[in-house]
């Protein structure tokens, strides 16, 4: 499947060359990100429609025009969306059109962080020599006035306040807080036991598996539909499976309905 999953920080970070954005993970003309839906902008005509999304750590917008604009009014503002489209770029920003969006649980974008943290770290960033030890700052991210905490408290005379410290430690929380997602209205237990099956379906089916799903499910003719209710995939996995095999002319497709190429 030719859309690669990254943090929108890694797409905006990128250079682009008229064609592809140079990313950490390659060449990147066609992407797929998965955040929350922030901000819908419309025409009054609804020639032009744009979503900007945030997956905490950057900010993309999704352009439609024309024909397209319908793909981007299933979803509304607050939705966790998940996008794969085609890279551009304009007046120095990095934008996509889209292709597929789908509306998902916020499970899915735990996963999907999940699923970014291990390419990130099979990743060649990940295996950069490093030409000195890392200080305490660059680790932990932390400003520097922290990583001098225990000095100055040695130097300060008693009871000086720590206003500074507090003012930190407040801009952090409500940093974290803004970030969060809104958890779902369900006892716990059912949440952790959903996500736990979640993550085992997740290990278990990489790209390549989806697309053998796929396959082995259309000895019969199907429907886009059928196959995600069937197979138990996300929207998007199956769009892309099925445009994958369509390239290959491993299946072919019906009006709505896929079969196996070598069916009768």
């Amino acid at each position: 499947m030719a859309a690669v999953k990254l943090r929108i920080q890694d797409l905006i970070e990128g250079t682009f060359d008229g064609k592809h954005v140079h990313t950490i993970f390659g060449e990147v003309s066609e992407a797929r990100i998965l955040g929350t839906l922030i901000d819908i902008f419309t025409t009054d005509d609804e020639s032009y429609m744009s979503l900007t999304v945030d997956d905490g750590t950057e900010t993309v917008r999704i352009k439609a025009w024309r024909q397209d604009v319908g793909k981007l009014k299933k979803v509304s503002k607050g939705d966790f969306i998940d996008i794969v489209g085609k890279v551009r770029e304009y007046n120095e920003e990095i934008y996509l059109t889209p292709e597929v969006v789908s509306k998902v649980s916020p499970n899915k974008w735990i996963l999907r962080e999940l699923e970014l943290m291990k390419l990130y770290l099979q990743s060649e960033a990940a295996h950069l020599p490093q030409t000195e030890h890392p200080t305490p700052e660059a680790v932990s991210g932390e400003p520097e006035i922290e990583a001098k905490t225990e000095e100055q408290e040695e130097s300060k005379p008693m009871g000086e306040p720590e206003e500074r410290e507090e003012e930190l430690q407040r801009e952090e929380k409500l940093e974290k807080l803004e970030k969060e997602p809104e958890p779902e209205k369900e006892p716990k237990e059912v949440f952790e036991e959903e996500l736990d099956l979640e993550i085992e379906e997740f290990e278990i089916l990489g790209e390549d598996e989806v697309v053998e799903t796929v396959l082995d499910l259309l000895k019969e003719g199907m429907t886009k539909e059928a196959l995600i209710e069937q197979s138990g995939l996300d929207e998007i996995d199956v769009e892309l499976a099925l445009r994958e095999l369509l390239d290959e002319k491993k299946i072919k497709k019906e009006g709505d309905t896929y079969k196996r190429a070598d069916s009768n």
